[in-house]
C-alpha cells in the first residue's frame, strides 16, 4: 500500500511532532532513587523522609548562606520587645495543591499536633522553646490551648517561647515544621497522605505513590513561589543498599541524580575523566559515632569508655569508609558548631586505653561480657562496625557482634531503645541548624538518639545557653558544656561525613542548601 505524498508528509510531521512531544516531557521529568519513607506525613517524618517531603512541604523560612531567613510561606517574621513573642505574618499568594488558602489556623493547628502526646511525632523536640509545649508533649498539661502558639488572624500566627530562646529563630525554618491541612487530616486520619486525598504547600504534589516501588510528584499550580522548570519528579524506592542501587542506575542513565556513593566505589569514581566531574561533594556540619547506652551496667565505669575511645583508629575508619572523602572526629561536636572544640578530646594512646581497661578490672580484655553494635544496614555503617569490632578485638581483646537492620528497621529500633537496654550503635547527627543549642540541648539534653546519658552540670550549663541572648556568655556556657561531655565519653567520635552528590551534566542549578544538605529540585531545570 502506498501513501501521497501529502500523506506521507503529514504522517512524517505528525511522528514528528509526537517525538518532540515526547522528549519535551522526558526533558521534564527528574528521576531518581530513594529510600521507603518512613513517614509521608510532614509533622511526623524526621530521618531521610523529609527529603522526600521538602519538595511537597515548605517552612515558614529558609536559613540563607549569610545566617538570615528568606522568607517562603511567611511575608515576615518579627521579635517582640520582651524577647519571646514572634509575630508571623504569612504570605497569602502560598496556597494549598487545590487552591484553598493556608490559613494561620493550619500552622497553629499542625503546629500543636507535633506536639500532641497521642501523635507521638519525634520532632517534638523542636518545638520545646515554646511556652507549654514540652508540658503538653510529657502529657503534664492536657489543654493545647495553654501551648504558646494562635492563630490572631487568618494570616497572623503568634508564637510565645517560655524563655527567651535566640536558638527560635532558625528553628521558623526547619524542614519538619511545615503545615498539614486541617479539614483533611481530621476526615481522613492517617490516610490523608494518600494521592487522592494529600494537599501540599511546596512546589510539587503528590500524584502516585505505590510502597516499596514508587513515588511520582507534579508541580504544585497553586504554589505561591517562583514555578518549578522540572514538571515531573519520578522516585523509584530502593531496594538494597540505597548508595548501591542509586550508583548503578545513575551508571545505567536511568535516574539522573546521586546524593550518596558506595564506599567501595569511591576511589573509582574519583579516577574517572567523566565521572569526576559529576561528582560533587559538601562537608557536612554532622558527626557519626559509636554510642554507649549509657544505662547499663556494662558501661557505668567511665574508663571503660574512655578505653573503647582510645582504641579507635579513626584515619584507618575514614580511608576504608569515604576512601578520605569524610574527616576524622575526635569529638561529638564539629568544631564548625561554636562550643565544640577538638582541644576537648580525650588524651591517651592504644596502651593508655589497655591500661584504663585493666584498672577497671579487665585486664586484656579478660572476663568483659560480649556485647553487640547495633547499626543501619546504610551509608557504610555496617563497614564501621566491622572495623571497630576489629580494632577492639586486636586492641583490647574485647568481644563484639553486630547487628545490621535495614534502615527503617533501625529506626523502629532506635525508638524502642527509651525503655529497652542495648549495649552500643552506631548514630549520627546531622545539624538541623546551625547552633550549639541544636547539639547540646536537641540531640543530648532530649535524648533524640537514646543514649540515656545524664549529667547535672551539663544539664544547667546547657539550659543557661539555651536562654542567654548575649553571645560571648552563651559561648562560654556552652564550652564547658562540651568539656564534660568529652570527658564523661557517653559517645565515641568517629568521623565527620561528607555527602558525595553525583549530578548529571543535563541538569542545571541544583545546589547544596543548608546544614542538612537539602536538595530543591525546584529550583533545577533540565538541559
Amino acid at each position: 500500500m502506498r501513501l501521497s505524498h501529502a500523506l506521507m508528509a503529514s504522517a512524517i510531521a505528525l511522528w514528528v511532532g509526537s517525538t518532540q512531544s515526547a522528549v519535551a516531557d522526558f526533558q521534564g521529568v527528574f528521576r531518581m532513587i530513594v529510600g521507603e519513607p518512613r513517614y509521608m506525613d510532614p509533622n511526623l517524618a524526621s530521618d531521610f523522609s523529609i527529603y522526600v517531603n521538602a519538595q511537597l512541604f515548605q517552612p515558614l523560612a529558609r536559613i540563607g548562606g549569610d545566617g538570615q531567613l528568606e522568607m517562603l510561606q511567611a511575608k515576615s517574621i518579627d521579635l517582640g520587645a520582651d524577647g519571646r513573642t514572634w509575630t508571623i505574618t504569612l504570605n497569602p499568594d502560598y496556597k494549598w495543591s487545590n487552591g484553598e488558602p493556608i490559613t494561620a489556623a493550619d500552622w497553629e493547628y499542625s503546629w500543636k499536633r507535633i506536639l500532641n502526646p497521642k501523635v507521638a511525632s519525634e520532632v517534638a523536640v523542636f518545638l520545646s522553646d515554646i511556652e507549654n509545649a514540652e508540658a503538653y508533649n510529657k502529657g503534664t498539661i492536657t489543654d493545647a490551648s495553654q501551648v504558646g502558639i494562635k492563630a490572631t488572624g487568618d494570616y497572623t500566627l503568634q508564637v510565645v517561647t517560655g524563655k527567651v530562646a535566640p536558638q527560635f529563630r532558625a528553628k521558623l525554618a526547619l524542614p519538619y515544621l511545615t503545615p498539614v491541612p486541617k479539614a483533611v487530616v481530621e476526615q481522613f486520619g492517617d490516610g490523608w497522605v494518600a494521592p487522592e486525598h494529600m494537599l501540599t504547600n511546596g512546589p510539587y504534589k503528590l500524584v502516585s505513590r505505590v510502597n516499596d516501588q514508587s513515588i511520582v510528584m507534579e508541580a504544585n499550580p497553586h504554589y505561591g513561589g517562583k514555578k518549578p522548570a522540572i514538571s515531573r519528579i519520578e522516585m523509584t524506592i530502593a531496594s538494597g543498599d540505597l548508595c548501591t542501587a542509586q550508583l548503578r542506575a545513575y551508571e545505567a542513565d536511568e535516574i539522573d541524580f546521586v546524593t550518596c556513593l558506595p564506599s567501595q566505589d569511591i576511589a573509582r569514581i574519583q579516577k574517572d575523566p567523566e565521572l569526576s566531574k559529576q561528582l560533587d561533594p559538601f562537608p557536612l556540619a554532622a558527626s557519626e559515632w559509636v554510642q554507649y547506652d549509657m544505662t547499663n551496667p556494662l558501661w557505668a565505669d567511665k574508663r571503660i569508655r574512655h578505653a573503647l575511645g582510645l582504641a579507635i583508629d579513626r584515619n584507618a575508619i575514614v580511608t576504608a569508609v569515604s576512601n578520605g572523602t569524610a574527616r576524622p572526629a575526635v569529638t561529638v561536636v564539629p568544631e564548625s558548631i561554636p562550643g565544640g572544640s577538638s582541644g576537648d578530646a580525650i588524651q591517651g594512646s592504644i596502651e593508655d586505653a589497655r591500661k584504663l581497661l585493666a584498672d577497671a578490672g579487665y585486664p586484656d580484655g579478660k572476663g568483659f561480657p560480649q556485647f553487640t553494635i547495633a547499626t543501619t544496614a546504610n551509608r557504610g555503617r555496617p563497614l564501621i562496625a566491622q572495623l571497630l569490632q576489629q580494632m577492639w578485638s586486636e586492641n583490647l581483646g574485647i568481644q563484639s557482634t553486630i547487628n545490621v537492620l535495614e534502615e527503617n528497621a533501625f529506626r523502629a529500633w532506635v525508638q524502642s531503645r527509651k525503655t529497652e537496654k542495648y549495649d552500643t550503635a552506631i548514630q549520627g547527627w546531622w545539624s538541623d541548624y546551625a547552633d550549639p543549642a541544636n547539639w547540646y540541648g536537641d540531640l543530648v539534653l532530649s535524648d533524640y538518639r537514646q543514649n540515656h546519658f545524664s549529667n547535672a552540670e551539663f544539664a544547667a550549663l546547657v539550659e543557661k545557653g539555651n536562654t542567654e541572648p548575649d553571645p560571648a556568655k552563651r559561648l562560654e556556657f556552652f564550652r564547658a558544656a562540651n568539656k564534660i561531655l568529652e570527658e564523661e565519653q557517653p559517645m565515641s567520635a568517629i568521623q565527620n561525613p561528607t555527602d558525595l552528590w553525583m549530578v548529571k551534566p543535563h541538569v542545571l542549578g541544583l545546589k547544596h542548601e543548608g546544614v542538612l544538605n537539602m536538595y530543591h529540585i525546584e529550583e533545577a531545570s533540565l538541559q
